[in-house]
């Protein structure tokens, strides 16, 4: 059994399963830095699920990787790290962008050859995104992008879909050009990463537990808050 935990989006999310088995799953919309709250508890509610589950054992956790939320990343990677270090089970990072296009390959209808973008939100016109077939192969690594008016992110790629809460920034961007937009329904979910899990734990696809980070993509940029009282 793996353990998957997705915090990457506004959407926290924990499953316990392998390959196409999900034993127990949880997920709650959480607000910004919300996931602290959320998400110690639902992986408690997990573990318990798999104690009394006869049989069963956690071989390993897996982790959305990023690109994402700064702080819900940096939530995720700490609980999965230190559940790895106690139990002594190797880590999976799971990239987030290859998660969405895995959720929206599933979602194909059979026989459709579309190029796959999924688009996670990095703030104003801000997205981070990646490419890929619509088999899951990978044809550019995640960038970073401000949506330009004049220039689709897709450039001439055959039947785009865009997926994902960056790619409602595009609805209508280019309105020259066909492609779709996926966004309702289609955030990263830990159930999902189920079957990346298992494949990647079949492969012995592990990283270091130690000094392993998840991939932020750009520097992170800290507000400075302002005292509500004194407005300053």
């Amino acid at each position: 059994m793996i353990l998957c935990i997705e915090t990457s989006t506004t959407k926290c999310s924990a499953a316990l399963g392998r390959g196409k088995e999900i034993l127990a799953s949880r997920e709650a919309e959480s607000p910004e830095g919300g996931h602290a709250a959320a998400l110690a508890p639902m992986v408690d509610e997990l573990l318990e699920a798999l104690r009394s589950h006869e049989g069963a054992t956690l071989s390993a956790i897996a982790v959305s990787a990023g690109p994402g939320s700064y702080t819900g990343l940096r939530i995720g990677a700490s609980l999965a790290k230190g559940l790895c270090l106690g139990y002594r089970i190797p880590l999976i990072a799971i990239d987030t962008l290859e998660l969405l296009a895995h959720q929206a390959q599933c979602a194909l209808p059979e026989g459709r050859t579309s190029t796959l973008f999924p688009l996670l939100d990095a703030r104003r016109m801000e997205v981070y995104a990646a490419e890929f077939t619509h088999t899951g192969e990978r044809k550019q690594d995640d960038f970073a992008a401000i949506l330009d008016p004049e220039a689709p992110i897709f450039g001439a790629a055959s039947d785009p879909i865009l997926i994902g809460n960056g790619a409602t920034k595009a609805r209508g961007l280019w309105p020259k050009h066909s492609y779709e937009v996926w966004d309702e329904g289609f955030a990263p979910t830990a159930e999902a990463m189920i079957a990346l899990a298992t494949a990647a734990f079949e492969r012995e696809d592990f990283v270091d537990t130690a000094y392993w980070t998840p991939n932020y993509l750009k520097d992170y940029v800290a507000v400075i808050a302002k005292n509500k009282v004194l407005n300053r």
